[in-house]
């Protein structure tokens, strides 16, 4: 299969809430252009994105697909992106790859919040945005003031590009605006062309004089400023879609090809250059004939596929059985097929150009955010920040001997989805998932079992609590051993006083006179720091403490590493009981999307978590937003309570924020459980 050129390629991801109908908009596309004989939807288990059994079972999308198509001597890369909230690390990752993002909208819903936070992420990484209304057949749908709603939530550069003809049951198709084209249209075709146009001619002084001289703007002048006024996000086009009954899908394929970036048009993107001291960012241009630089964006680990990295070229170019560095190693890794992508189909092509996207297999070393590069210096591209994963099981194998089968599979897992972690709690053994909601670790778990055979029990993990002190307080211990032999002595002062939050741990050497030789002092900040890993009220990681050692004792036969090292730990604990020891919370941040009748319960029911309300914002449709701040023990598992109180029609995302110190009555009920529990294990 032969190469395209970089000018030719257009490179889109399609973002939205669930429901909105990106997977059937992607389907209606390859369709339309030819790509696919044969149109599938969502819930006969057919499309080319949705392959994976899962996805089947929920008629939904987990995962990020690469498609492509040809459109008017376009070649489209599009990403089909997953539209539930659990799974937003997968669209963001997707816009590393991209140059233009399509919002697509309900439009039953119109914007909600996870549309909201879609499109500002795709503003944040410099993409083109267009809009797709999806839907516009459906009961009940107003579209004209429908418009107005998605302006005033998203900016004002929304302009519309297609408008309807009738809508529900009536909607027939649309319009082209930007050819002025006639048509028995729900909205004002005239004023909505000469709206675009003037949106378009912002971006360029003479065709703007030309505009207000009501002088004749050629079509190519005005194609090549659209073009810029949407890459510069001047200008976001609205569109309006029946995908599932492929009207406004020809519309959409042309837009992009009429005025969606190519790789050389969108914005450059930043990559270090070098190491150390000499390192520089430099921005990478998509030249093919350039050094090769490329990206991964996706992996999947396939038992009996084997591992596939999902690339965009950068700069350069990827031919099969070239050789290119992984980001800062020395050696290079040879790498061997370059595949085009559809859906999980794929086909060798004989070379990859800056601005495409392609698959690599069986390179193990490969993982999400890594660059391959050539060249005297090695680049690395900045990876897409993901949001931190706040929703967490703890995980127990049904069958003896699983443990390290569980393991490996969740490590796979993890190299596909870095909105996945796994850690092992040190005090409980527990081995604890996180991920970003529920579904999120229901789709993680039914994945373990389809692939691996592996069978879990799962129950809430403990609040990862952390220990801290309030005042200051000094501590003392001596250790004396003496067992016949050559004994064991070590005599530690030491004074602890509090850092401000998230500064980790000071060590401080005061001594003088050399009542403690120098070689003593690392077994004593030894001593202290397993102090700190084990916790002194609760058994919790302690932090934020600046621990001073100003005096202590030896003996010039007896004193020894291990005594010093019990003695700067026990002295340490002493002077915490003094210093007004605390065990800190982490408070989470809360975006949560209910229906206007559900707002006083909801805002009830999180003032009696806790919570503070730090605003509330009136959404589309009836919809109410509120912003919160919580502890995390109060909503580790808020999604069972927020579906039981609005009947499963609210919504949430959840990131850390920081941690505080619990009041005095939950202080004394953590650490009364935490003396239980030891008791109980002894």
């Amino acid at each position: 299969m032969a190469a395209v050129q970089t000018d030719a390629i257009r490179n889109v991801t399609l973002i939205g809430n669930t429901g909105a109908g990106k997977t059937q908009l992607a389907e209606a596309m390859l369709h339309k252009a030819g790509a696919i004989s044969r149109l599938g939807t969502p819930d006969e288990g057919n499309t080319v994105s949705d392959f994976e059994p899962e996805e089947k079972q929920r008629q939904s999308s987990i995962a990020t697909s690469v498609l492509n198509l040809t459109w008017k001597d376009r070649h489209v890369n599009l990403l089909d992106t997953p539209g539930y909230a659990d799974f937003v690390g997968a669209a963001l990752r997707s816009m590393a790859a991209a140059d233009t993002a399509v919002l697509v909208l309900n439009a039953t819903v119109g914007v909600d919040i996870h549309a909201r936070r879609l499109f500002k992420a795709a503003a944040d990484a410099g993409l083109a945005r267009m809009i797709v209304v999806n839907k516009a057949d459906a009961e009940n749908v107003e579209l004209a003031p429908l418009v107005g709603r998605i302006r005033e939530a998203l900016g004002s550069a929304g302009r519309p590009l297609t408008v309807p003809v009738g809508e529900g049951a009536s909607f027939e198709g649309v319009v082209d605006v930007f050819a002025g084209a006639e048509g028995d249209a729900l909205m004002d075709v005239t004023s909505a062309h000469g709206e675009l146009v003037e949106s378009i001619v912002e971006v360029d002084e003479d065709l703007m004089e030309q505009y207000l001289g009501d002088e004749e703007i050629k079509p190519e002048e005005l194609a090549a400023a659209f073009t810029t006024a949407v890459t510069g996000g001047t200008l976001v086009p609205i569109l309006f879609t029946s995908a599932r009954k492929e009207r406004g899908v020809e519309e959409v394929l042309d837009a992009i090809a009429r005025c969606a970036p190519s790789p050389t048009q969108a914005a450059s993107r930043t990559a270090r250059k070098g190491a150390g001291d000499d390192a520089e960012d430099v921005q990478i241009e998509a030249d093919a004939d350039g050094p090769l630089c490329a990206q991964v964006f996706k992996v999947v680990s396939d038992p009996f596929v084997g591992k596939i990295a999902y690339l965009r070229i950068l700069s350069g170019r990827l031919a099969p059985d070239c050789s290119a560095r992984i980001n800062d190693e020395r050696r290079e890794t040879r790498f061997g097929q370059v595949l085009r992508c559809q859906g999980k189909d794929t086909q060798p092509v004989s070379e990859a150009v800056a601005g495409d996207i392609v698959g690599v297999s069986k390179i193990e070393e490969l993982d999400i955010g890594d660059t391959i590069s050539t060249g005297p210096d090695a680049l690395i591209v900045p990876a897409v920040d993901v949001p931190v994963p706040m929703f967490s099981l703890a995980l127990e194998p049904k069958s003896r001997g699983d443990e390290q089968k569980i393991s490996e599979a969740l490590a796979k897992a993890m190299d596909e989805d870095n909105t996945l972690k796994t850690t092992r709690d040190r005090q409980t053994n527990e081995l604890v998932v996180s991920g970003m909601g529920d579904i999120h670790l229901i789709v993680l778990l039914a994945k373990l079992k389809r692939r691996y055979q592996l069978d879990v029990n799962t129950k809430p993990p403990k609040i990862p609590y952390r220990e801290t002190l309030m005042g200051k307080a000094e501590g003392h211990y001596r250790h004396k051993k003496q067992t016949g032999g050559a004994g064991q002595f070590g005599e530690v002062y030491l004074r602890v006083e509090p850092l401000e939050r998230g500064e980790g741990m000071d060590f401080v050497n005061d001594i003088f006179g050399g009542s403690i030789p120098r070689q003593f002092l690392p077994a004593i900040e030894k001593g202290v720091r397993e102090a700190m890993d084990n916790g002194v009220i609760a058994g919790y990681p302690f932090q934020d403490v600046r621990v001073t050692v100003y005096d202590g004792k030896h003996h010039s036969v007896d004193s020894k590493e291990i005594a010093f090292k019990i003695a700067g730990r026990n002295a340490f604990r002493d002077a915490v009981q003094k210093a007004k020891p605390a065990i800190l919370e982490p408070y989470v941040n809360m975006v949560i999307t209910v229906p206007d009748e559900f707002l006083g319960a909801i805002t009830g029911d999180l003032n009696s978590r806790r919570g503070r309300i730090m605003g509330m914002e009136a959404g589309a449709a009836g919809a109410q937003t509120i912003n919160v701040q919580v502890p995390l023990a109060e909503v580790a598992q808020y999604n069972t309570q927020l579906r039981s109180i609005t009947g499963g029609q609210g919504s949430y995302i959840m990131e850390l924020s920081h941690y505080e110190p619990v009041p005095a009555n939950v202080q004394q009920q953590i650490v009364e459980a935490a003396a239980k529990a030891k008791t109980k294990d002894e």
